[in-house]
């Protein structure tokens, strides 16, 4: 089973629900970590910018943002809407880009809210 290493924005309530509706997929051995509170991810690329999306380690390389989520997709099979279309999204980087952005604006809105 392969390794996953997932860090999300743990003040975010999307990254929070995508975080745990990932701790329900069995086709990876995912560990989770609030990237704020957890910085081990910085040894793997010291650019990161946390607020730029998820931070995705799997075998030594590391994705953030739409990456992330299109190896997530890849390196797991299962059924359902929600996977369905999250294949549809991602898949065409186009479409992916643009719906990932639209997160990350909603994903500013709810933050400056919650402060």
């Amino acid at each position: 089973m392969n390794k996953v290493f997932l860090y999300y924005d743990g003040e975010c309530p999307f990254c929070n629900r995508y975080a745990d509706f990932l701790k329900l997929k069995k086709c990876f051995d995912l560990t989770i970590y609030d990237a704020r509170i957890d910085l081990s991810w910085k040894k793997y690329k010291k650019d990161i910018i946390l607020d730029d999306g998820v931070i995705l380690i799997f075998e030594n390389k590391c994705y953030q943002g739409v990456s992330a989520v299109e190896m997530l997709i890849s390196i797991c099979k299962y059924d359902g809407v929600f996977y369905s279309l999250q294949k549809f999204i991602f898949t065409n980087k186009f479409l992916g880009n643009i719906v990932y952005n639209c997160f990350k604006f909603f994903r500013k809105i709810a933050l400056w809210i919650k402060s």
